[in-house]
């Protein structure tokens, strides 16, 4: 038996293009604001659905302390590994966005040439996440990544067509997991591009930049939150049940007290006391291409164990001593007149007309459907 200690690296590619319940709620707005906190860019993107998804793969194949934390931090429920992750099987026998959006969700299991990988768990990840194990050389970098990456483009419609590099590959290397999602949807109620036009967004400490801004009247919910100080709308995707919150501090420089209260809210359900109404919305156009190492922020969360000397005698033999190197997470969305593809005046009402709602500020915003948090971001800046 191998004696010698090894890598398993867990690959996250996020892709966002034109742009369960509860548990994984409270994982979602804990890990938002992680991400938050230890990234140093400006603007962010990240996948708590994704994340959450991938280390539950893990789970399955690590024992003692390392599945109890997991288990713990990632809010599964059930007590055998199989109760643990039936939640993630549910979720893809309904997964059903609607016509007007496409959500794929994929998984694969990079095996080492000749590593023992246990029947048992590659026949609870298939059941569970459809998720295949195909054996690769990682002795062969160059031919090895590009493997992987033509498996990442053709996931995420090619539009990330590299997420590794041969010399992010080598000998020491024995799993890779990778989990792909994409998602595009158009708006119910499209934004007019005759309406867009060149408008201030400002940047706290910086001024004004002009920025391409569309405008509408369009039919959203729409109401105030006072746990954030925060004004919100929920823009919903045609023809689905997926939709995106847009929440804008009321203070001109409040985000930073937004983003350190999001643990006292669920995004889920933040705007289920609001009432749909017309409103005169003003959403900048952006695009966030986002790359952040995953290891600062879930070790701060709790996720310690998986990084040190774990017991992965679910997924391998006793003598193979696997330990998690790297999480990763890449992603792309951009936002434009027509939907998504994978938001200093606070909004007002008047008696006289429909509210506004001005986002010529930082905000934070997300996709959701009514269970889970796909994507969630902060857009502090603009060029």
């Amino acid at each position: 038996m191998a004696s010698h200690r090894s890598f398993l690296h867990v690959r996250l590619i996020i892709l966002l293009s034109f742009l369960a319940g509860f548990h994984a709620d409270r994982f979602a707005s804990r890990f938002l604001q992680k991400a938050l906190e230890f990234s140093r860019k400006d603007n962010v993107i990240v996948s708590p659905f994704s994340v959450r998804e991938a280390l539950a793969q893990v789970y399955v194949g690590v024992k003692g302390s390392a599945a109890d934390e997991l288990h713990s931090e990632l809010h599964l429920t059930g007590h055998s590994k199989r109760e643990s992750v039936e939640e993630f099987r549910r979720f893809r026998q309904i997964l059903s966005p609607g016509g007007g959006a496409t959500l794929k969700i994929a998984n694969r299991i990079f095996v080492a040439h000749r590593f023992p990988v246990l029947l048992k768990y590659k026949e609870l990840v298939r059941k569970i996440f459809r998720a295949d194990a195909e054996n690769i050389n990682f002795l062969n970098s160059q031919l090895a990544a590009s493997r992987i990456n033509k498996w990442v483009a053709t996931r995420t419609e090619y539009l990330i067509e590299e997420i590794v590099q041969p010399d992010d590959l080598g000998g020491d290397l024995r799993l890779m997991v990778i989990n792909a999602i994409y998602f595009h949807g158009k708006w119910e109620i499209p934004f007019h591009p005759k309406n867009t036009d060149k408008s201030d967004f400002f940047i706290p400490g910086e001024g004004p930049v002009k920025v391409d801004m569309m405008h509408g009247l369009i039919n959203v919910l729409y109401g105030r939150t006072d746990v954030l100080d925060a004004h919100a709308v929920e823009l919903p995707y045609m023809n689905s049940n997926i939709s995106m919150l847009v929440i804008l501090p009321n203070n001109p420089n409040g985000l930073p007290k937004l983003e350190r209260s999001l643990h006292k809210v669920n995004l889920l359900t933040l705007t289920s006391g609001f009432l749909k109404k017309k409103t005169y919305l003003s959403l900048p156009k952006f695009k966030i291409e986002f790359k952040l190492y995953l290891n600062r922020p879930l070790k701060s969360m709790g996720i310690k164990e998986i990084f040190g000397d774990p017991d992965f005698s679910d997924l391998t033999s006793p003598g193979e001593r696997l330990f998690v190197s790297e999480v990763l997470q890449k992603a792309v969305i951009e936002v434009n007149e027509e939907g998504s593809t994978a938001a200093a005046v606070t909004a007002s009402v008047t008696k006289s007309g429909p509210p506004m709602f001005n986002v010529n500020r930082p905000f934070l915003f997300a996709i959701k459907d009514q269970q889970r948090v796909y994507f969630v971001g902060r857009v502090r800046r603009l060029d």
